[in-house]
C-alpha cells in the first residue's frame, strides 16, 4: 500500500520532479560510460597503454559521485519543502511518524531506481555513439567495442543506490523531526527582510579577504604544493559565502535609493529578491562553486590536450627513430609528409656508442629547446655537440636502450671500423605535423617492435617525440574527454539547483502576480521584471564563477606552461549552455506564474 501511495505521489507532482530527473539521469549515464570505458577488457587488452587513461576515467567517476552526493542532498531539500504540507496533514489526520517515515523512504528511493535504471540506459546510448569519436580522439585501436558493460551496470545501480539510502535517511530525519504547525505553515511563511548593518559591511570585507586567500594558494601551489588545496577549498567556499551574503544584500539595498527603483516594476522585482536573500545566499554560494568546477574542468581538459604536442617535441627535435631499415618501414617513411631524414651510422660496445663524425658533419643533429609553449628545434656542429650535455643525452635517448647507455664517442671512419661491435643504422625522421601523421608513424612504430623481437621493447621505449605523443595522448585526451562530461554533468547540476529554488517559490509568487495583473500591470512588464529576477540569479553566481577560474587556473601554470591560451572555445561553449539553461527556467516559471486572463478595465 506504501508503495502505491508512493507512486501516486511521484506520478501526481511528476512536473516538480522532472528537474530532478533529468539531473540524476545525466549524472547516472556519464557515471556508466565513465565505468564501461574505464573497465572494458577488450580495449585495455588491445591496448597497453590505455591503462594510463583508466586511473583518469575511474577519477573521473569518484568525482562526479561526490558532487552528484551533494545535488541529491540538494535537490531532495527542495522537494522535502514542497511536499512539507502535505506530510503536515497526514501527521495531523493521525497518520504515524514510523508510517510517514516509511513513506519518505519510499518515494526518495523510487526516484533513484526509475532514474538510475533511465540513466544506464542513457549512458549505454551514449557510450555507443561517443566511442569511436573517443577511440579517434586518443588514437587507440580496437576492433570490437561493446556499450553494454555488466561490470559498469552493477557498479552504476549500487552507487546510485547507495546514495540515494543516504538521501533517504537524511529526508526522513528532516521532516520527522519537525513540528506539524511548521510543516503544515512552512511553505507559507515569508522570510524577514535583512537589515544592512555595519556587520554586513564588514563580512563582505572579511568575504573578499577569504577569497583572496584562497587565489594566492592556488598561485603559490609550487610552495604551498599539496596544502594550496586544501587552503584554497575552505577559504574560497567560505569567501563565497559571506560575499554573497553582504553582497546580494548591499547591491539591493543601492538599487533601491537610485531612480531605477521606481521605473516599471524594478521596486517589486527588489523587493521579491529582499525578502529571499537568507536561501538565496546559500543557493548561489553552491551554484557558483559548482559553475566554477564545471567551467574549471572543461577549460583545463582542453587545455592539456592542445599541450600534448608541446609535451612531446620538448626533449627531442625528431618525431621517431627507424632502427630496423625494413621493406615495409621503408615504404610507410614514404608515405609521410617529411620536413627532415638523417642517418647515422652507429655501433654500441657495452654501455657505449660510437658514431661517426663525418654523419655529423654533413648532417648536423637538432636539439630541442622549450620556452614556456614554444619548442624551438636548433642544429649543432659536431663541436657543439661533443661540448653539450643536454644535446647528447636527446642522442642517447633516441636508443631502445638509453637506460644501459652511459657514453658517447665520436671517431673516424677508420676507428669505427676497427671497433669489435655490429654496426647499425640510425634513421631519424622529422614530418610537417606530428598529430597529422600519427597513423603513420603507429605503423612504422609497431614494426619496429615486432623486427627488434625484444619482449622489453615497446612502443613506449622507441626514441622520437612519437611515443610520448602517444602515452600523453591516452592520459590528456581522456581528461579532456573525463572533463568535458564532468562539466556538462555539473552545469545540469547547477542548472536543476536554480531551477529548484526558483520554481519551488512558484506557487506563492503566483499569488503576487495575480494580484499585480487585478491592479492592471501590463504582462509585458510582468515578464519583463520575471527575467530581471531571474537573470540576476544566474549572473551573480556566474561571474564569480568565471573569476573563480581565471584565479584558479593559476594552479596548472607549473603544468600547462600558460593555461590561458585559447579560453574563447571552452568559455564560449559553457555561456552559451548556461543561457539555455536561463531561458528554459524563464519559459517554465513564466507558464507557472504569469496570470492566463488579462484584466480589462
Amino acid at each position: 500500500m506504501l508503495f502505491k501511495l508512493a507512486f501516486v505521489n511521484v506520478r501526481d507532482r511528476w512536473r516538480d520532479y522532472l528537474v530532478l530527473f533529468f539531473g540524476l539521469i545525466i549524472s547516472a549515464a556519464i557515471f556508466y560510460m565513465f565505468e564501461a570505458i574505464a573497465t572494458n577488457k577488450a580495449l585495455i587488452q588491445a591496448n597497453i597503454s590505455f591503462k594510463l587513461a583508466v586511473i583518469v576515467f575511474q577519477f573521473g567517476s569518484v568525482l562526479l559521485g561526490i558532487i552528484t552526493l551533494v545535488y541529491i542532498v540538494y535537490a531532495n531539500s527542495f522537494l522535502m519543502t514542497m511536499r512539507e504540507h502535505d506530510y503536515g496533514l497526514f501527521m495531523m489526520l493521525g497518520g504515524k511518524k514510523s508510517r510517514l517515515g516509511l513513506l519518505i523512504f519510499t518515494e526518495t528511493l523510487l526516484i533513484g531506481l526509475v532514474s538510475t535504471g533511465v540513466g544506464v540506459l542513457v549512458g549505454i546510448g551514449l557510450t555507443q555513439g561517443l566511442s569511436q569519436l573517443l577511440m579517434t580522439q586518443l588514437g587507440v585501436q580496437i576492433t570490437k567495442f561493446t556499450a553494454l558493460n555488466n561490470t559498469a551496470c552493477l557498479s552504476t545501480i549500487l552507487f546510485f543506490v547507495i546514495l540515494f539510502l543516504v538521501a533517504s535517511i537524511i529526508n526522513q530525519h528532516k521532516i520527522l523531526h519537525r513540528p506539524v504547525l511548521r510543516l503544515l505553515k512552512g511553505n507559507s511563511e515569508a522570510d524577514k527582510p535583512m537589515k544592512v548593518t555595519v556587520w554586513r559591511y564588514i563580512e563582505g570585507v572579511i568575504g573578499i579577504g577569504l577569497l583572496a586567500v584562497g587565489y594566492w594558494a592556488m598561485a603559490k601551489i609550487e610552495i604551498l604544493q599539496l596544502m594550496a588545496i586544501p587552503i584554497a577549498l575552505v577559504t574560497i567556499v567560505l569567501g563565497t559565502y559571506f560575499l554573497f551574503n553582504a553582497l546580494f544584500q548591499l547591491l539591493i539595498y543601492g538599487l533601491k535609493t537610485t531612480n531605477l527603483a521606481f521605473k516599471g516594476l524594478n521596486g517589486f522585482t527588489l523587493g521579491q529578491l529582499n525578502f529571499r536573500i537568507r536561501d538565496y545566499t546559500k543557493m548561489l554560494s553552491v551554484v557558483s562553486i559548482l559553475f566554477a568546477l564545471a567551467l574549471g574542468a572543461i577549460t583545463v581538459g582542453m587545455g592539456y590536450h592542445r599541450i600534448i604536442p608541446v609535451m612531446a617535441k620538448s626533449n627531442t627535435a625528431y618525431d621517431l627513430a627507424v632502427y630496423k631499415q625494413t621493406p615495409q618501414a621503408t615504404r610507410l617513411v614514404h608515405q609521410l609528409d617529411l620536413q627532415e631524414k638523417q642517418t647515422y651510422r652507429q655501433k654500441i660496445k657495452g654501455t657505449t656508442i660510437y658514431f661517426v663524425t663525418d654523419d655529423f658533419q654533413k648532417q648536423p643533429f637538432e636539439m630541442a629547446k622549450v620556452n614556456k609553449e614554444k619548442v624551438s628545434n636548433h642544429r649543432l656542429t659536431l663541436n657543439q655537440l661533443k661540448h653539450s650535455g643536454r644535446g647528447q643525452e636527446q642522442l642517447l635517448s633516441l636508443q631502445t636502450n638509453y637506460y644501459e647507455l652511459r657514453q658517447i664517442k665520436f671517431v673516424s671512419q677508420k676507428e669505427f671500423q676497427t671497433i669489435q661491435a655490429k654496426p647499425s643504422k640510425l634513421v631519424l625522421i622529422k614530418t610537417t605535423g606530428l598529430a597529422k601523421s600519427a597513423k603513420i608513424l603507429n605503423r612504422i612504430a609497431k614494426n619496429q617492435v615486432s623486427e627488434i623481437k625484444n619482449p622489453q621493447v615497446t612502443i613506449d621505449s622507441l626514441g622520437g617525440a612519437y611515443p610520448i605523443y602517444q602515452s600523453a595522448n591516452i592520459v590528456f585526451g581522456g581528461l579532456e574527454f573525463v572533463g568535458f562530461f564532468l562539466g556538462m554533468a555539473f552545469l545540469t547540476m547547477l542548472a536543476s539547483c536554480l531551477m529548484f529554488k526558483i520554481l519551488s517559490g512558484a506557487q506563492l509568487d503566483k499569488r503576487r502576480y495575480q494580484m499585480l495583473n487585478r491592479l492592471g500591470t501590463r504582462q509585458k512588464l510582468i515578464r519583463k521584471s520575471i527575467r530581471r529576477e531571474i537573470g540576476v540569479l544566474f549572473f551573480l553566481p556566474g561571474v564569480l564563477g568565471v573569476v573563480h577560474v581565471l584565479f584558479g587556473l593559476k594552479m596548472f601554470v607549473p603544468l600547462m606552461g600558460n593555461p590561458y591560451t585559447n579560453l574563447a572555445t571552452p568559455f564560449t561553449i559553457f555561456i552559451c549552455l548556461y543561457l539555455i539553461y536561463y531561458l528554459i527556467t524563464v519559459l517554465i516559471y513564466e507558464k507557472l506564474v504569469v496570470p492566463t486572463v488579462r484584466m480589462q478595465f
